[in-house]
This record gives structure tokens, sequence and C-alpha cells, in this order.
């Protein structure tokens, strides 16, 4: 029984070869599909993609926070589900929260990266097969105790590589989404955002869905900000934007001329007073949009240099 992987990205195409390779020994009815070296050199890609498809009786979507937005995966969603029935197509949501999951991929039952829930992706499989090909629920635990080692090296090993990647290309330069998605980590438990102008950075999409989804974890925002007519308005916004969450947005207003002096473009620190501190600076170039990560050094001066602006701002 053909079982298709579909992937986009590196960390997804990991994942996806992790699976390809390990499955056929849990299930030796399965053969497994991925378009990275299961067609032909010189054979019309779109040509194999459907052929396969046609035969294929189980789909399986591997989904990483680098892909889940991206035009490519939903196509072959779409391309899948119209092959397979619905019920046998799972995203395998790698180290993503299923929250983030919307649109046409939540319309099918997800696999988090979990044993437990990935052994029953290999029931939902195995039970695909004909009855003559199937293992008994007791076989299949025993195959899978004993070969799950395996599959979760190849896995962590993924996991490992993940955060190099951003949507840019480059490992050292990072978008709006990047940096949103780095808020966003299960490790960040506290933020700190300094900026000139709150809505032309932290109320776009990305950072603005970062801010929200944090709140409702229970972290803290601090904003050091200019005191200025327009940050009121951003406050008034930003209180909004809290109002009813579990966690909390604290202020630290700087006279203007004092910010402007300290802070010659946007940073946003995660995890300010502990070892896993980072902090991103915005680019001032004219496009804009564009972010770098601050070397350990140079990061712990700059936290040092907003607290104290922060604490003499709060003193007067």
């Amino acid at each position: 029984m053909k079982v298709f992987l579909s992937w986009s990205g590196k960390t997804s195409r990991e994942v996806a070869q992790a699976f390809h390779d390990w499955l056929p020994f849990v299930i030796q009815a399965v053969k497994p599909f991925i378009s990275t070296g299961d067609i032909d050199k010189g054979k019309r890609w779109s040509d194999a993609l459907s052929s396969e498809l046609t035969e294929t009786a189980y789909g399986i979507l591997i989904i990483t926070p680098d892909n889940f937005d991206k035009p490519w995966i939903h196509f072959e969603a779409g391309a899948i589900s119209k092959a397979v029935d619905k019920a046998y197509v799972s995203p395998f949501l790698f180290n993503i929260d299923p929250a983030r999951v919307v649109g046409p991929l939540s319309q099918f039952q997800a696999t988090i990266n979990d044993p437990d829930d990935i052994l029953r992706l290999l029931s939902s499989i195995n039970g695909r097969l004909p009855d003559d090909q199937r293992l008994s629920f007791d076989v299949l635990s025993r195959e899978f105790e004993l070969l799950w080692p395996d599959l979760k090296k190849k896995l962590d090993k993924a996991a490992e590589t993940q955060d190099l990647e951003t949507h840019t290309g480059f490992p050292w330069l990072y978008n709006a989404d990047d940096v949103a998605r780095r808020q966003e980590d299960e490790t960040t438990k506290a933020v700190w955002i300094v900026t000139g102008d709150v809505y032309r950075n932290v109320m776009n999409d990305g950072l603005k869905k970062a801010l929200q989804r944090n709140l409702d974890r229970a972290l803290t925002h601090t904003f050091v900000m200019p005191a200025s007519e327009a940050g009121s308005a951003a406050k008034d916004a930003l209180k909004r934007i809290s109002a009813g969450k579990v966690g909390k947005i604290l202020f630290n207003e700087v006279p203007e001329d004092e910010f402007r002096e300290a802070a010659v473009t946007d940073y946003i620190i995660l995890n300010p007073d502990t070892d896993s501190m980072m902090v991103f600076l915005e680019l001032p170039i004219s496009a804009g949009g564009f972010w770098i990560k601050v070397k350990e050094d140079s990061a712990n001066s700059l936290v040092v240099r907003f607290k104290k602006l922060a604490q003499a701002s709060a003193a007067l």
C-alpha cells in the first residue's frame, strides 16, 4: 500500500525522509513515496505525482512552523485529498502549535510529534491495509516500541536544524514572521519590545498575532517607547489587545529625545533576565522588515542600556 509523504522546506523534507525510511520496517506492507528521491530523473514531475496519487491509499503532510502557511503545502494537501478519502490524510505537526494550523489543513485529523499519537497514526495506516496484510494491534505496538528510538533520533536531529530556517533563505537574516515565530517558541517566557513606532512593526499581522498568542499563554510583554501623543494612542491600542487576556502588557515611556538617542532602530528582546536571552535588531534600511540576531556580548550591552533607560524613566 502506498503512503504519500508531502513536504515543503528543509526541516519538513528531513522529517518526511525519516518517515519514508522508517515506516516499511514497522509495517512491511507499506510503500512510502516522497518526491525527493522516488521520481526518476528525466521523468515529468507533474505526471509522476499524478500517477502516484492515483495509487495512494494514505497521505501524510509534514507541517512545520516554516511551511504551514506556504501555498505549496496547501496545493499538495488539496491534490491528496482529491485522490484519497479525507479520513486517510493526516497533517503531521512537527513542533508547531495546532492552534496555528487553520484553513484547508484544519479539516484533517492531525498527528502531533508524540509517540502515542504517532502510534495512533500507524494504527490508522495499518487499518487501511487488506485483511491479509494487516497487523494485529499487539504486533504493531511491539514493532513500534522496538523501532521508535530510530525514528525519534532522526526527528530530534531535524529539530536541531529547525531554528536555522528563515523565510529569507539566509540563516543570519530574519523577516518579521521569523522573529514572530521565535517569540512564540515555548522557551520564550518574557518579551521586551523597544520601538519608536508601535504601529509600524508590532501591529503588523505577523508580530501582532505573536503578541496575541503569547498573551493567551500568560507571557508578559514590556514596551520601551517614547512618551508622545502617538505613543499614548499606541498604548490604548495595546491595552485593547490585552483586555481579557491572561498575559500582561507593561509600559516604560521615555522622554522622546532620550529614547531617540538610545534606540536607533527597533529591538525585540526575548527572555531578558535569563541565559537564553536573544536580541533581534531591525535593520534601519529603507525597505524595512528585515532583522538580524545580535551577538551575545552586544546583546547584553543593549539589554543593560534599555533597562537603565526604563529605570530612569520610571524614577521621573
